[in-house]
């Protein structure tokens, strides 16, 4: 059984030789298509991305055969320049959050096959090494907006997926780690809801890798591809090897977006290395 890939078009904007999809549209998923890639996720900005621009990039890339399988929130204050907390206490900007993924689900919805798309928990400071409200209060704010989200979502057929957040970037002490993000799952019961993993994430905050992938087993609905130090894979210290053949034995049928931060040495090296890379790990525990 062959993985499925596709790449966080986002990504690919980052460092000194970024370039951006919505700038070089062609070239961009004209490169990602010719490497050999399944899908690109979107960018989730209906507010931000112009609506003809972002049809536009959207029909191109199912042009050259590209699905569409995830759209990317914007969650971290530095990606979307407000406060979106889905764990606040001040309703207004917990509401701020939950109005911003139904226009993000609006915007799945319209295609013929929605793309998921993934809420984190992202405070507009990070308060390591504990965040000050209780961790209980968090979480009750957070699956408060889960439910609000999730409910919104289900008739217009979207699936929403729960990404955890490291304590340095995400909030301190809550939503850091997969088990965490399984039991908002598990209370929730809903259909249209699941896990996204994100490798870069998962190896700060979970022990036993191998063990958290085989615990997501039914409820992983996309992955995040990333080394353990968000370089182009191979670099870090994680057994890809392995996690393919995990992935395998759960029979995993989404999709492994490659998400390396920032783009070095060049968008295009971490295009055309990351799935040669995987294949190479595929072809290891063919």
């Amino acid at each position: 059984m062959d993985m499925k890939y596709s790449i966080v078009l986002n990504t690919l904007n980052t460092g000194d030789n970024g370039c951006s999809v919505w700038e070089h549209p062609h070239e961009v998923l004209q490169t990602i298509a010719d490497a050999g890639y399944d899908g690109v996720d979107m960018d989730a900005e209906p507010d931000r991305i112009d609506r003809n621009r972002f049809n536009e990039v959207r029909d191109l890339a199912f042009s050259m055969g590209l699905k569409v399988p995830a759209l990317l929130g914007a969650w971290a204050p530095w990606h979307c320049g407000e406060e979106r907390d889905l764990c606040s206490t001040d309703e207004t900007v917990r509401m701020r959050g939950v109005e911003y993924s139904k226009r993000a689900i609006d915007l799945a919805a319209e295609f013929e096959q929605p793309p998921l798309f993934q809420l984190c928990a992202c405070p507009i400071e990070n308060e390591y090494p504990l965040s000050s409200t209780p961790i209980d209060t968090l979480r009750q704010q957070f699956v408060k907006s889960t439910m609000e989200i999730v409910e919104y979502a289900a008739p217009k057929g979207v699936n929403i997926a729960i990404e955890p957040i490291n304590k340095f970037e995400g909030q301190a002490g809550f939503l850091n780690a997969i088990p965490e993000a399984l039991s908002v799952v598990d209370e929730i019961a809903a259909d249209n809801l699941g896990v996204q993993a994100d490798f870069y994430h998962m190896n700060m905050a979970d022990g036993n890798f191998l063990e958290t992938l085989r615990l997501m087993e039914g409820k992983l609905m996309h992955v995040h591809l990333a080394e353990s130090n968000r370089y182009i894979l191979g670099t870090g210290h994680l057994d890809f090897a392995a996690i393919v053949q995990t992935l395998k034995e759960l029979k995993f049928t989404a999709y492994l977006s490659l998400d390396s931060v920032p783009a070095k040495p060049d968008w295009k090296t971490v295009v055309e290395q990351g799935i040669s890379y995987m294949k190479q790990m595929e072809r290891q525990t063919a």
